[in-house]
């Protein structure tokens, strides 16, 4: 009997050396834009997956040079997804943007159409803050599972969560159905916030 496995997906991380520093850097500058938005009357910014209290920035933080140290990683980043994948087109950064998800901050399972590859790095992690999980983005099995006899390997699992980790980036299709669970850390104040940052790159 022959055996092979089709319709792979690859879901790429690294943690960066250093990132302590980096993002302390990062967070007093996201802190500054999200207050500013709660002084504006708009707490929550653009209303897109978020749900909950959490605030979702404008999506053209590439823009911004403040945040010129972030875009060159993730560029690096991206073109070894696309040496390690086959592929070689020149990539952009379609857009990116911050994430503040105080306690019971969720985002709903969405999609990232129009772009190549999408992911998230995360500034500021919280105990029990929210991890981010993979739906199958398959029909099948989420209509049928077959009852096993031995243990589901992973890679049959319908859906799988990863751990936030500060300093860490991940990377994956941005067709993957995927979202974040909710934010159960109820510490006071900023304690409780889980601060991240996304972003979809595409073919240029």
């Amino acid at each position: 009997m022959n055996r092979e496995v089709l319709f792979p997906t690859p879901i790429y991380w690294k943690d960066l050396p250093n990132a302590k520093e980096f993002n302390k850097y990062l967070f007093k500058h996201i802190k500054a834009w999200y207050k500013s938005d709660i002084k504006k009357g708009n707490p929550t910014g653009e209303f897109k997956t978020n749900s909950g209290f959490g605030w979702h920035s404008t999506t053209d933080m590439n823009t911004k040079k403040e945040y010129n140290p972030l875009v060159s990683e993730l560029f690096k980043m991206a073109e070894q997804c696309n040496k390690d994948y086959g592929v070689q087109p020149k990539l952009g950064l379609g857009n990116m943007w911050a994430n503040v998800s105080p306690t019971y901050s969720y985002n709903k399972t969405h999609t990232h159409p129009n772009s190549m590859w999408s992911g998230v790095y995360y500034i500021k992690v919280p105990k029990n803050s929210g991890k981010l999980f993979l739906e199958d983005p398959r029909p099948g099995p989420n209509n049928y599972m077959p009852r096993r006899i031995d243990k589901l390997p992973k890679q049959l699992w319908r859906v799988i969560a990863y751990e936030a980790v500060e300093g860490r980036m991940i990377f994956f299709p941005s067709w993957q159905p995927h979202g974040v669970d909710i934010n159960m850390n109820t510490e006071k104040g900023e304690k409780n916030w889980r601060v991240s940052v996304s972003y979809n790159f595409i073919q240029t």
